[in-house]
Formats: C-alpha cells, sequence, structure tokens
C-alpha cells in the first residue's frame, strides 16, 4: 500500500503532468468538440490540489514558502486580469468567435492561471525528481505530436493535405500554430534531456529522436512564430549554458547560411508537395506576395492597439480589439489593465527571466524549466490570449516554484 508520502508525491505527479497534458486539447482537430471534457478535466485536477493540501493540513505539514516579491506582483496581476475578463465576456459581452461560451473560457483561465498558483504551495518539491519530470514530459508531448501527425497522415486529412496558405495542416481545422510551437517544446526538451548529469543510453536515444521529431514538427507545421521561438530558445540555451562566444560569432554565420539555402530547401519540399517552407520563403524573399502581409495583419493590431492605449491609459480598454486578441501578452495587458497592468506584467517577465536564466546556469537539471519559460514567452509575443495559453503560466509558475525549492531543501 501507499503511504502517505508516496500518494502525495503520485498526485503531485498527476496535477502537473495533466496540466502540460491538457494542452493537447488544443492540437487535435476542431472538428473534436471537447469542450465539456475539458471542463471535467480540470474538475479532477481541482480534486487533486484539493487532496494535496488536505492531506498536508491533517499531518500538519502545510507550510508558508517564500517566493519574493514577484509573488504579489504575480498575484494582482491575474486577478486584475480576471475583473477585466469577467467583465469583457459578462458584462460588456465583447462580439468575438474565439469561443464560443465565454463562461467557460473565463472557468478555464481560472483552473489554468490562478488555481496552480495557489495549489503549488502545499506541494512538496523535493519529491519531484526534475530528471524524471524533464523525460515525462517530454513522452507526453511527443504523444500529443504523434496523435497530431496521425491526423495529418491518415485519411482524415486526405482532402486538405496542405494548407493552401503553405502550412502542413493535415485537417483544414487543425491548430497548425499550437502544432509548429509543440514542436518547438520537444525539441527543447529533447536538448534538455541530453544535457542531464548522468543519463542512460535510453535517455540519449530518446533525446535525440525529439530533437529530430520536434525539428521536423517546427518546419511542418509552417509557423514563422513556432520557429522564432525555437531560435530564441536556441539562443537562450546557449547562453544557459555558458557559451556566449558561440552566440556572437555563431549564429550570425548560421542565420546567413539557412537564408542562403532557404530557396533549395523551399524547392526539394515543394518537389513533395510539401508547401511548409513557403511562408518563411514568402517573409525574406516575396513579402510582396503575402495576402495579409508578412505580419499577417498583425500590424493593424498592434497600431489600433496603440490608439485604444492612448486612450484610456490607466484603466485600459479591453483585452480585444474588435473582438480579435492582439496578439501580444505585453499589449494586451496595457490594453486591457492600462498602465498598472502593462507595467505589472513587464515587470513580471523580466523577473522571471531573470530567475530562469541564473537558475539553469547554477542547475542543468532545471534547464528544461527555463527554456519552457522562454518558449511560452515567445509564444505569448506573437500569438495567443494569455487566457487561452495555459502553458505559459504554467512554466512561469514552474520557474518561480522550483527556483524557491532550494529554500525548502536547506531549510
Amino acid at each position: 500500500m501507499l503511504n502517505r508520502e508516496s500518494f502525495i508525491s503520485h498526485l503531485q505527479w498527476f496535477i502537473l503532468l495533466a496540466l502540460f497534458a491538457y494542452d493537447g486539447f488544443t492540437y487535435l482537430p476542431e472538428e473534436s468538440n471537447f469542450a465539456l471534457y475539458k471542463s471535467v478535466y480540470y474538475v479532477f485536477i481541482f480534486i487533486a490540489f484539493l487532496l494535496v493540501c488536505t492531506l498536508q493540513i491533517n499531518h500538519g505539514h502545510l507550510m508558508h514558502r517564500y517566493l519574493g516579491s514577484i509573488s504579489y506582483a504575480i498575484q494582482i496581476y491575474f486577478w486584475l486580469y480576471l475583473v477585466r475578463l469577467f467583465y469583457d465576456f459578462m458584462i460588456v459581452g465583447v462580439d468575438q468567435e474565439i469561443v464560443t461560451n465565454p463562461f467557460t473560457a473565463i472557468f478555464l483561465y481560472v483552473n489554468a492561471a490562478i488555481i496552480p498558483f495557489y495549489g503549488f504551495y502545499v506541494f512538496k518539491w523535493n519529491l519531484i525528481d526534475l530528471k524524471k519530470l524533464n523525460t515525462a514530459m517530454l513522452g507526453i508531448f511527443l504523444i500529443m505530436g504523434m496523435v497530431s501527425m496521425w491526423y495529418i497522415f491518415t485519411g482524415k486529412a486526405a482532402s486538405e493535405y496542405l494548407g493552401d496558405d503553405g502550412r502542413f495542416m493535415g485537417n483544414a481545422s487543425m491548430d497548425t500554430i499550437a502544432f509548429g510551437h509543440l514542436g518547438t517544446s520537444i525539441t527543447i526538451l529533447g536538448l534538455s534531456l541530453l544535457y542531464q548529469a548522468n543519463i542512460r543510453f535510453l535517455h540519449k536515444i530518446l533525446g535525440a529522436f525529439a530533437i529530430l521529431s520536434g525539428l521536423f514538427i517546427t518546419l511542418a507545421a509552417g509557423s514563422r512564430g513556432a520557429i522564432v521561438a525555437l531560435l530564441l530558445c536556441f539562443v537562450a540555451y546557449l547562453y544557459m549554458n555558458g557559451h556566449k562566444l558561440k552566440i556572437l560569432l555563431g549564429l550570425p554565420v548560421l542565420a546567413a547560411i539557412f537564408i542562403a539555402l532557404l530557396p533549395i530547401l523551399r524547392d526539394i519540399l515543394a518537389s513533395y508537395g510539401n508547401l511548409a517552407l513557403d511562408r518563411l520563403y514568402n517573409s525574406i524573399y516575396a513579402p510582396d506576395s503575402m495576402e495579409a502581409g508578412v505580419t499577417s495583419g498583425r500590424d493593424v493590431l498592434y497600431d489600433q492597439a496603440w490608439k485604444n492605449i492612448l486612450q484610456s491609459p490607466i484603466l485600459g480598454s479591453s483585452l480585444y480589439i474588435g473582438g480579435e486578441y492582439v496578439h501580444n501578452s505585453i499589449l494586451e495587458s496595457f490594453l486591457g489593465l492600462g498602465i498598472i497592468g502593462g507595467l505589472l506584467f513587464t515587470i513580471i517577465i523580466l523577473r522571471t527571466l531573470g530567475i530562469a536564466f541564473r537558475m539553469a546556469e547554477e542547475d542543468k537539471g532545471c534547464l528544461f524549466v527555463s527554456l519552457l519559460f522562454v518558449q511560452y514567452l515567445s509564444y505569448s509575443l506573437f500569438s495567443r490570449t494569455l487566457s487561452m495559453l495555459p502553458l505559459f503560466w504554467m512554466s512561469l509558475y514552474l520557474v518561480i516554484f522550483l527556483n524557491a525549492r532550494k529554500n525548502d531543501l536547506t531549510a
């Protein structure tokens, strides 16, 4: 039978992996209606949080974990965001097509951004083996990648095997942007696993397979944001591992070589009917040929966002512009929450980045956590809204709480 400590450990693993696996819903075709399943899924995670908390309280082991001043900034920010989200959806009734049920969107935001933060306070982080967590998360992400690829390579996607705009979609309703970022996540998790100390041969095989699979998925998705995020993660990876000179000397050379070879790579893929690199190629070599421009219309949203911010700089106006999210988390914060919310978010990001880089330099076991934060921060700066990007919040909280774990272990 499991003793109390083992039961808490298993519950914590379930919560962590379930929260990361939740985003797997995003990579499935939208024709599969998982709205109800998502809500039920989060209810089970919430119950697991309550069980961990109850077990800790009953045995007098519940502790106050000091996270530093950044924890106050995070809490103020996500509560302000919740008020604005509720006001936009339930009071104003913002006309948007992002979600069909605004109440469900608010429910999912609370469970993705707020409950995990308070729930992690009662975690016994010393029971979390980071190498195993790296491996388990990589396994989950690989499964999500394989499931997505299955939709692409099966008859379900035969009629629209390739997207008209150069995205290797496999299904017209598939979220190819999220699919591209999934590939980036797989790649950095594989890189981080290889950098873990004393890994077994099977881990090396898994890491190498993950890197190759992740790179393929990132390119196949045709998402330029995912490719940029991969580049930023690679720069962060080199920096965190002390290769600062290589960044200055090597990356410009590699970038120039890639740009020079891009037309050849694009032609090779096109000869097999794969247009995955078309969007990237057109962004560099033929920007005027793109229907919505290189920025895919984001420049219009950014311009309107700044106008709205200047009109209502103190309280903000809305998280949305004409029902569309602004595709940039910093602009979204200033837009919806005014100067206070925007500055709070900027401070949170800068402080967490500093912690992530320092933590990875000191402990290579934390490398994957730090890189995941860089990855999902990049994601938030090019697409999505913070109310619908659960892994951004998860990666941020992991950096904060794992950094605080050092105090627990030395106490």
